[in-house]
């Protein structure tokens, strides 16, 4: 005979489960209740006990418990003999484990709690399985603000107290979500489920909105995905937990939205307790106790004052959000040597020069060399009247002609312009219309007969400096002496003689520092076309500069011995850093060859050959990098440092890189040319999925993360990204009005922000509970679909996640009316686009379901060869939205 189960329990778990643990544990929890009834439980008894299921057909966790419950003799018990306590375990097909426990009449007559074995049983699988507390589960105890201040406020509006702690949740989802209808999907200590809609537009008292959630007519449209999930239980009722998985209870009445964020609430008197279980992604992994401290500080203000607008109702304290900003502040930090950067170059030919400088096709050239044809350049730019405030624009490829360019403008005292060798288009005639810079500096294919330096020469009335026409030191010059020479010899623009050096002799040693207002002159203009489109001309100076070189070479061992690849095209401010890195330190520049720079096969080939220390990079350019590096064969065993700047970088990549190529620091650099650099973070050990983090501020700036009333953000909280300190650049180059984007911080007093210079870009970031902060995009790539706000980073993580992405880039399709009508996803597949590509595409849709759930938007795919890149090197989203082919 047999007889049914009494209770029945049925829980999802997804997630890391051990099954063999999970086994051990059960029987050592069923030993110590004693629960097996009788004696004769025969041979067969302990293996009830534990029933594994292996695979099963079903779907998923839900239709497996369906069909499960309605299987009679699977939980039926024999009577007056046996088990007492019974555990089921099923994989269903989509992955995961579903777990059904059943006990029967003789558990409870004996005296036996279901929430005491299945508490044990939670602990008994940690200690077995050797598995910590899962950190993405956090326990909160309602046991704050004033005794009975909850259910006074619940009663004084006519609520449950459990609509307080909703209230108060969707405060905290509203935040983190940044919108002002949060959902949440709620079920009751009764199993009825419910969307709850909370509108906080107007800004409602925390009174008020208790109010409109003790109100039940809040269902949203049906196609609104939950921002979250929240859970009343009984406060009798058991809640399973198995470290290192997220359990889920599966009851009648239909499973809850899968979320990133569920608040399962055990609702007793007098205190009640919390759960909070959250997804890895998007959230890190010591999120869920910091969420509940931000629950349990906005709850705590709210009872104080129910009458508080829920905008002002604070998710940190004041002190913490002080400490927050004092970790991200380090303006007091790395205000470096003083020497500008021409002049330590100089100090490094005197030292050493016949070390080779510059090392490209057609040789290397010594120090003394360098800075020889540098004297030449600056004798000639005096004569064409270059001084002081001067602009000098470069229209030189990478090598010793412009490295030799540079130093011969900053000795002159003047500012160099780089401009792309090759770029004759209208962007190029644009910045040299707008700054008209005193004199154009060519050679070679674009000397005085080419059409650009034609078109400046005549427009423009503009001064051009041929090198090609220039005497270049004998190689064999006597070198002249420096004991001749002052002690401490003037280096200003205005310095009637200075010593040159020789090609092997010495270089006059430079002066130690320079004054204020010498340190305060512009070093460069690096123009940038920004989020618009137009190029904007940003000036750093002397002191700028020099900073940020001697943080750079210092943090990565660039110095005598190191080979430094310039990868950046002319123009842009990393190919300066490349540059001054390696010749302030005695290190030896080695510029890409053009012919290399964009074909990954050839570079990984030169990379090795070369013998390079230092290379940097792009994210994308550096994943076809890494895939050439597969089937060529290089190894890079000299690669020491291996810096990824300019785009978001993705947590497989990182891993992937780092298996690569193992002897390397990887580092991910974050920054907008307005501060050279903002923040790093040397990727130390496994990222995962997700973006890496770009760290923590670079010496010299504070790095913070804002609202729209510049109050710093809590953590987690997506806000601006602004950059403080007196390091960023003024402004832009010939602007006739103040920029927002400069405008001086004006947070709240004892904030501890800085002020001063300020750069508030269009990037988005967050504080992450480490104190790392998070690139979140920009606030021009957040989009919303159908209400639902999307982050086109978040899409192209996940799929870059898929073995069969190479590389991929997602843009937004606009509709007739503006609005956002699907995403198209524009994928290099492995190995090249497929002849299945409605197969691929089922493939990419279904990793992406598999992140987001019910909460993915519409998206397109469209394979390519290769993606279109900028001549920074950066991935062309402009050209994507252009491109012709059809997505499908």
């Amino acid at each position: 005979m047999t007889e049914t189960a009494q209770l029945i329990r049925a829980y999802a778990v997804t997630g890391d489960l051990d099954v063999p643990a999970l086994r051990v544990a059960w029987r050592a929890v069923a030993g110590r209740y004693h629960v097996q009834d009788g004696d004769a439980a025969g041979q067969d008894g302990g293996a009830r006990w534990f029933t594994w299921l292996g695979e099963v057909t079903d779907p998923g966790p839900w239709q497996a418990a369906e069909r499960l419950w309605a299987d009679p003799a699977l939980l039926a018990f024999p009577a007056g003999q046996g088990p007492a306590a019974h555990l089921v375990v099923a994989r269903p097909a989509a992955g995961g484990h579903l777990l059904l426990l059943a006990v029967n009449r003789s558990f409870a007559a004996g005296g036996h709690r279901l929430a005491s074995l299945v508490e044990d049983l939670g602990a008994a699988y940690s200690a077995t399985a050797g598995t910590e507390e899962d950190p993405a589960l956090a326990v909160f105890e309602r046991g704050t603000g004033p005794s009975g201040a909850v259910e006074a406020l619940a009663s004084a509006v006519g609520a449950l107290p459990s609509d307080v702690l909703l209230a108060a949740y969707c405060c905290l989802i509203a935040r983190h979500r940044d919108t002002r209808r949060p959902v949440v999907a709620v079920r009751g200590t009764d199993g009825d489920r419910t969307a709850v809609g909370v509108d906080l537009s107007g800004d409602p008292s925390f009174r008020e909105l208790v109010g409109r959630i003790a109100v039940p007519a809040h269902t949203p449209e049906p196609e609104t995905s939950a921002d979250a999930a929240f859970v009343v239980e009984g406060p009798a009722e058991p809640v399973l937990r198995l470290a290192g998985a997220r359990v889920r209870r599966l009851r009648a009445g239909g499973a809850l939205p899968d979320t990133d964020l569920t608040l399962t609430v055990r609702d007793g008197a007098p205190r009640s307790t919390a759960f909070l279980e959250y997804r890895t992604v998007p959230f890190d992994a010591s999120a869920a106790r910091g969420l509940l401290g931000q629950l349990r500080t906005l709850l705590d203000a709210a009872l104080a004052d129910p009458g508080a607008q829920v905008s002002a109702l604070p998710l940190e304290t004041s002190g913490e959000l002080r400490a927050a900003v004092a970790e991200a502040d380090l303006t007091g930090a790395g205000a470096g040597s003083g020497r500008p950067v021409h002049e330590r170059v100089r100090a490094a030919a005197f030292a050493s020069p016949g070390t080779p400088a510059v090392d490209g096709p057609h040789g290397a050239v010594g120090y003394g060399e360098l800075c020889a044809r540098a004297e030449r350049i600056t004798d000639a730019l005096r004569a064409a009247g270059v001084g002081e405030g001067k602009s000098v624009a470069l229209r030189l490829p990478n090598g010793p002609d412009q490295a030799a360019a540079l130093l011969g403008v900053l000795g002159a005292g003047a500012h160099a312009v780089g401009l792309a060798a090759r770029d004759s288009g209208e962007r190029v005639k644009a910045v040299l219309a707008g700054l008209r810079p005193h004199c154009l500096v060519v050679a070679g294919e674009q000397a005085a007969t080419a059409p650009l330096t034609t078109w400046y020469r005549v427009e423009l009335s503009g001064r051009v400096l041929d090198l090609d026409s220039l005497a270049l030191p004998e190689a064999d010059a006597p070198p002249i002496s420096a004991d001749a020479l002052p002690a401490d010899p003037p280096t200003g623009p205005d310095s009637p003689a200075r010593a040159l050096p020789g090609a092997g002799g010495a270089c006059t040693p430079p002066a130690p520092g320079l004054s204020t207002a010498t340190a305060d002159r512009w070093a460069y203009i690096a123009y940038t076309s920004g989020s618009t489109g137009a190029p904007k001309g940003i000036p750093q100076t002397h002191r700028t500069f020099a900073q940020f070189v001697d943080w750079f070479t210092g943090a990565f061992g660039i110095g005598p011995g190191s080979r430094v690849a310039q990868w950046a095209q002319p123009g842009y401010d990393a190919a300066l850093v490349e540059l001054f890195a390696a010749l302030t330190t005695g290190a030896t520049l080695c510029p890409v060859p053009d012919r290399l720079r964009a074909h990954p096969e050839r570079l990984a080939g030169w990379l090795e050959s070369e013998r390079i220390t230092h290379f940097q990079t792009v994210p994308s350019f550096a994943r076809e990098l890494l895939a050439a590096l597969g089937t060529s064969g290089a190894s890079l065993p000299s690669l020491s440092h291996f810096l990824l700047a300019g785009e978001a970088l993705h947590g497989e990549l990182a891993d992937t890189l780092r298996a690569a190529l193992p002897g390397a620091r990887l580092v991910n650099l974050y920054g907008a040319t307005e501060t050279v650099l903002a923040t790093w973070h040397e990727v130390g050990g496994p990222s995962g999925a997700g973006t890496v983090p770009v760290g923590r501020p670079v010496p010299g700036r504070q790095v913070v993360v804002l609202d729209e009333h510049d109050r710093p953000c809590p953590t987690g909280v997506t806000g601006r990204i602004v950059v403080c300190g007196p390091y960023v650049t003024p402004g832009y180059v010939g602007a006739d009005r103040p920029d927002e984007t400069f405008r001086p911080v004006a947070g709240p007093a004892g904030s501890g922000l800085v002020g001063g210079g300020c750069y508030r870009g269009g990037d988005l970031g967050r504080r992450r509970w480490d104190g790392l902060l998070e690139f979140r995009g920009r606030s021009d790539s957040l989009v919303k679909i159908l209400g639902a706000r999307v982050e086109l980073t978040d899409i192209e993580a996940a799929l870059a996640t898929d073995p069969s992405v190479a590389t991929c880039a997602v843009v937004a399709r606009t509709a007739a009316d503006g609005l956002v009508e699907r995403l198209v996803a524009y994928v290099v597949p492995r190995g090249g686009p497929s002849d299945a590509p409605a197969d691929d595409s089922a493939a990419w849709r279904s990793t992406l379901r598999g992140w987001f759930g019910r909460a993915l938007p519409a998206v397109s795919f469209v394979t390519l060869a290769r993606l279109p890149h900028n001549t920074g090197g950066k991935v062309d989203r402009r050209a994507l939205a252009d491109l012709a082919a059809a997505p499908r």
